[in-house]
């Protein structure tokens, strides 16, 4: 079974962070911000947690709409990708673009080295475990089930929505990082990507000569008439 999240329970999860933004303690606050930033992205990109909590400003273009996966933050240390495909640079929708200039407005740390998604007052990488927590508390009051693994399942929900979209296999790999085709194949679950618009969409790229011509024919006939 896919762990992945609806369009409708995305919602939810976002509208979640807010009310506990707005009703939970002043030492929360930030960390529950940064944790409905770092989700937004996380949905839009499909980066992993460490991908994310790597991140520096340097690696964010936003005036150029992409980011560049570099490094990851994962046990308490800084590592690279650990194949060519993992560095990588990941296209920003207007979503993941606002989350980030959110975040960029709201920290005190933007030196082009700095932590994106940094602690709020030491610039230090976030602590996984406790971003999770803040995580589930919005899944939970969204309605997720308890065995929806926050990033996990985040990122999961990015690729395979990725690919329900139409967008070409081959972008899909590349945005996941996988080296092998063959991984993003098995990830994705050939059963929420059977593309029903394919056809459609194909057809309406081969055939747009025909369609031209169609139109040639009506408008004669049409003046004929006239």
């Amino acid at each position: 079974e896919t762990e992945t999240l609806s369009a409708a329970q995305v919602a939810s999860v976002l509208k979640a962070y807010r009310e506990l933004e707005q009703g939970s303690d002043e030492a929360d606050v930030p960390w529950y911000s940064a944790a409905r930033r770092i989700t937004t992205v996380a949905l839009s990109t499909g980066l992993r947690r460490g991908e994310l909590l790597g991140l520096r400003w340097q690696d964010v273009e936003l005036l150029d709409r992409r980011l560049h996966v570099r490094q990851a933050f994962v046990r308490n240390e800084v590592t690279t990708p650990k194949s060519r495909a993992g560095r990588r640079t990941v296209p920003l929708g207007d979503v993941a673009l606002a989350a980030l200039e959110e975040q960029f407005a709201g920290s005190l740390h933007r030196a082009p080295e700095s932590i994106v998604f940094c602690h709020p007052a030491l610039g230090t990488p976030l602590d996984p475990s406790k971003l999770t927590t803040y995580a589930r508390k919005a899944l939970v009051l969204a309605g997720v089930g308890e065995g929806f693994r926050p990033w996990h399942g985040l990122r999961h929900t990015a690729l395979t929505e990725t690919a329900a979209a139409g967008v070409p296999a081959m972008f899909v790999q590349a945005k996941a990082g996988h080296a092998q085709g063959s991984t993003t194949e098995r990830y994705l679950h050939a059963a929420r990507t059977s593309y029903p618009d394919a056809a459609e969409l194909a057809d309406a790229r081969l055939f747009a000569g025909i369609a031209s011509d169609d139109q040639e024919r009506t408008g004669r006939k049409e003046s004929i008439c006239h």
